[in-house]
This record gives structure tokens, C-alpha cells and sequence, in this order.
């Protein structure tokens, strides 16, 4: 049995020495003061015991003694957006007291920025504050007029602080920013508090961003990748579910704690001190393994998305569908395919080829011609009226041409586990209808990385995780824990590893 303890690592006591560039930054977002309380004024949470007050007092400097001892180096703080003359007034004089304590301290100050904000007014309290970004949050009237016209204010007022929209739509998650923020969903299993639902593995239903942040790293070309969500306040561990949930794909959740968290971390209650030191656990795991971030993406099935293409949504769906069904994947960016995309490759879905070129034409059917599977939408020509989808021979493999165009992501997510052998998948996770999984390597494959993430309250136990090859060993690490060897058996051609129990997140690497 794994012993779980929760400790402040020493080697972490000098984490605020220097917030750096927006790579190193470990954001918080620490939202309060009586703006955000009016801001939320009809929010149901305020009624909770002590909330009210505990969000409109969070700028009291006591609140940054809970960064000790924690990765946490970037804090959001509301600046400004929707509230009155007066309200603003006190809460950048609140802000500007607060950000100045938290610079002292070597943490990066980013100002939240909501609707309604005067652009003027919020380049100027960013220099006043000196403040290192601003965050933009909501629906601004003109989109990326209001955005332009905050940089030329900045620019103005002789700031240098970065704007970070968050973006909440595919198209908008594409576009060039210093740091990519982007809105995401509460990990968890089952949608708006129901226990669970049925998914497209006839299990259970997962709410992740597991997948959102692996289509996005490719895009933000080294650029962070932070999601942004409440949690779920409902759901046992749902911080550090959130946090394993973002960087298991390399990318950071903007921490946010649950409203009723806050009145007894100001109380300094043990038990909600507990659970922000399992936080600061769970982020100090990531940091001191960030680089797992290098490793590439293992996966012999292909996906292609066209980041400009008119259907991004649909395309986007497919990757978190086929993510659900614990089939390993890599990610193929249409502008830059040539024959060697598909080295590895077992099976490509080119839906987002609609239609394809005639060079795209001919690298699919190359492809196909050395033994792999294309399934694409019906502009590839033979589409079946009746059944969803038809299977022509190439030389030595296959075409599946869809009916539909696009074809339902869900169906397409089921069919792969048909039309693709187990075994040729590399990696199969059985016993595990709550946990997602992501497989990558730090070279040809002697060693793989399996990184589970447990997305229902109660542990996961007894998951079995099936490898193509011989492995001799494999151990599992966890945050707060010792890392641990696992069983595991040969049979055939193939690798069996277990995995006793899963608690929240696990990091297995297999040599």
C-alpha cells in the first residue's frame, strides 16, 4: 500500500525569489475585494458562512503567508470591470497596496480585467501597480477591438504588462499570445451534478482538459497553456484533480479555490490548510517533472486538425472523444503534413481534409498503400448510402469512407476500437472507466511514460494496462508519495502492468 503524506518540501521554501517570464509563472487566481463581491452579487456561493466576507477581505496582506513554502509565483488579482465609480476607487487602492506586498515577495502580479472596464483606466492602474499582465475575462464589447485598444493604452502609460485573454471558443484558443489562457470545464465525472452519465465507452462520462491542453501545446509553440475554471466544489479533491487534470498534458490550471475553502483558510483552519498544502503537493510534483513536458506524444493513431479549417469544433470533438476511449493518439497539424506525419502510424483520421488536396490525396493513399487505415468524410468518393461508413482495399490496407461529412465524433471514436487490432494500438488501459490517460516517450521507446488521471471521487482500483513489447519493470509515481514498483507479467509479445489503486493521479514509466 502507498503511504500518502503531505509535506512542504524544503526544497521549495525559495520558489518566490523571482517571478521570471511568463514560462516559469505558476498562476493563482486570487480573486477578491468588494468588486468581486459585487460583481457576484446574485452568485447563490456568497450565501455560504463566511464567504461574503472572506472574498471582500482576501487583500488582506495575511492571505500571501499562504504562498510559503508553494510553487505558486503568479496571482490574479481583480483590478477592474462593472462596478461603480466608488466601488472601483477602493478596490484599486485595495489592489495596489496588496500587489506591491506580493511583488516584495518575488511573485508576478497580473491585474483580471472583466467587462465594462474603461481600457484608459486599466492601462493606467497597470502601471501605477506596475503590474506584469492583465487578464481578460468575459464577453468585451468589440472582442479584439477592446483588446487592441488596451495594448496601445498600455503602450501609452509606458507599461509593459502583457494582455492574456481568455479565450473561450476553438477559433479564439488559436490565436498568438504571450501565455494562452483558455476557458475549460471542472474535471469530474457526470455533467451538472449528476452521478454519472452514459459516454461514448458505454462508461462513464468524463469532463476533462486533458485534451484541450494537448491540442493546444503544438499551437502555442512553447507558449504556457493555462486553463481557467472554478472547481467543482461538490466533488471530493476536486483542486488537485483540477491541477493533475492541466499539467499531465503540459499546461497549467489557474488555481482557484472553492468558495467555501477560503473562510477557513483565513481562520487557518487545519482542515483547509490540509487540503492547500495537497495543492501545493500536487503542483511541486509537476514542477520537479516538468520535464515530462519534452517528452513526444505516443500514439499509432493520427489525427488530423485544421487549426484554420471551418469545422474546428467538430475536429476538436473527435480528440476528445477518441481520449475517452483510452486510445493513444498523436496530433497532425494539416499545414505542415508530408510522408513522414505518418511514420509509426497504424490508422489516420482525416475528416478535417474536406476535401482533401491532391497532394494530401496522394500521402493518404501512400499511407494506406503500405498497410495503414484512412478514415475520412465522403469527398474521398465510394461513400456508402446506407451504412455509415464502407471499407475499400488499398494494396495492403484500407479507406474507410464515411457517409456523413462531417461523421458523428462519437461513432467514429467507437469504431477505431473495431477497425484497429488492441494490440496495435501500443498502450491499451483496461478497468478504468474514470480515469483518462496520456502516453508519451523520451526516446524510441525503451522507456514510456503512462500518466493516469482518476477523474471520480472514489479511487480506481485494479486497472490493468496493456503494453505491445517486453518491459522488465515499471514503478508509479504520485505527489505525496513514495514511488512504488508495480506488478507485471509477460505473455506473448505483450505487457501486463498493474495497477493496485489510483487515488486522485498516478505517473507510471515502464522500461
Amino acid at each position: 500500500m502507498i503511504r500518502r503524506i503531505f509535506i512542504v518540501l524544503p526544497w521549495l521554501l525559495p520558489a518566490l525569489a523571482g517571478a521570471g517570464t511568463p514560462e516559469s509563472w505558476i498562476p493563482a487566481r486570487w480573486d477578491g475585494g468588494p468588486l468581486e463581491v459585487a460583481r457576484r452579487a446574485e452568485d447563490k456561493a456568497l450565501a455560504q458562512p463566511g464567504v461574503r466576507e472572506a472574498i471582500a477581505g482576501w487583500y488582506d496582506p495575511a492571505t500571501l503567508s499562504l504562498l510559503d513554502g508553494t510553487p505558486v509565483n503568479c496571482l490574479l488579482l481583480t483590478l477592474t470591470g462593472g462596478g461603480t465609480p466608488e466601488i472601483e476607487k477602493q478596490q484599486r487602492h485595495l489592489v495596489s497596496g496588496y500587489a506591491a506586498k506580493a511583488r516584495a515577495r518575488g511573485a508576478a502580479v497580473l491585474g483580471i480585467v472583466y467587462p465594462g472596464a474603461d481600457a484608459a483606466v486599466a492601462a493606467a492602474a497597470a502601471a501605477e501597480m506596475q503590474l506584469d499582465g492583465l487578464v481578460l475575462e468575459g464577453e468585451f464589447p468589440g472582442g479584439a477591438a477592446f483588446t487592441g485598444r488596451l495594448q496601445e493604452a498600455l503602450r501609452s502609460a509606458g507599461s509593459t504588462a502583457i494582455v492574456i485573454p481568455t479565450a473561450a471558443g476553438s477559433a479564439q484558443r488559436r490565436a498568438a499570445w504571450p501565455v494562452l489562457a483558455v476557458e475549460g470545464v471542472a474535471p469530474g465525472v457526470g455533467k451538472a451534478g449528476e452521478a454519472t452519465t452514459a459516454s461514448a465507452t458505454a462508461g462513464l462520462w468524463v469532463d476533462s482538459n486533458l485534451w484541450l491542453v494537448r491540442s493546444l501545446r503544438p499551437a502555442a509553440r512553447r507558449r504556457p497553456v493555462w486553463v481557467s475554471h472554478r472547481p467543482n466544489a461538490e466533488s471530493p479533491g476536486t483542486h488537485v484533480k483540477s491541477v493533475a487534470d492541466a499539467a499531465a498534458g503540459g499546461g497549467h490550471w489557474i488555481v482557484t479555490l472553492a468558495d467555501g475553502l477560503r473562510p477557513g483558510l483565513l481562520r487557518r483552519d487545519a482542515a483547509a490548510l490540509a487540503e492547500w498544502r495537497e495543492v501545493a503537493a500536487y503542483l511541486a510534483f509537476f514542477q520537479k517533472h516538468a520535464g515530462w513536458n519534452a517528452y513526444a506524444p505516443f500514439g499509432p493513431v493520427g489525427i488530423i486538425l485544421d487549426s484554420a479549417g471551418a469545422n474546428l469544433e467538430i475536429a476538436e470533438e473527435y480528440l476528445n472523444l477518441v481520449a475517452r476511449r483510452q486510445i493513444p493518439y498523436r496530433l497532425l497539424d494539416r499545414s505542415a503534413l508530408n510522408a513522414d506525419s505518418f511514420a509509426g502510424m497504424r490508422a489516420v483520421l482525416a475528416f478535417d481534409l474536406a476535401p482533401p488536396s491532391e497532394a494530401e490525396r496522394k500521402l493518404l493513399a501512400a499511407f494506406a498503400g503500405g498497410g495503414g487505415l484512412v478514415m475520412i468524410g465522403p469527398s474521398w468518393g465510394g461513400a456508402p448510402k446506407e451504412q455509415s461508413y464502407a471499407i475499400a482495399a488499398v494494396e495492403q490496407g484500407e479507406v474507410a469512407v464515411y457517409k456523413d461529412d462531417p461523421p458523428d465524433p462519437e461513432a467514429v471514436a467507437r469504431d477505431i476500437n473495431d477497425l484497429v487490432p488492441t494490440p496495435d494500438l501500443g498502450v491499451s488501459v483496461f478497468n478504468a472507466p474514470s480515469v483518462l490517460s496520456y502516453v508519451s516517450l523520451p526516446g524510441a521507446g525503451e522507456v514510456v511514460l503512462i500518466q493516469l488521471v482518476n477523474y471520480a471521487a472514489a479511487p480506481a482500483e485494479g486497472i490493468s494496462i496493456w503494453l505491445t513489447g517486453k518491459f522488465a519493470a515499471a514503478r508509479m509515481h504520485a505527489p505525496g508519495s513514495e514511488a512504488a514498483d508495480l506488478p507485471l507479467r509477460r505473455s506473448g509479445g505483450r505487457t501486463e502492468v498493474t495497477v493496485p489503486r489510483l487515488a486522485q493521479y498516478g505517473a507510471i514509466i515502464v522500461e
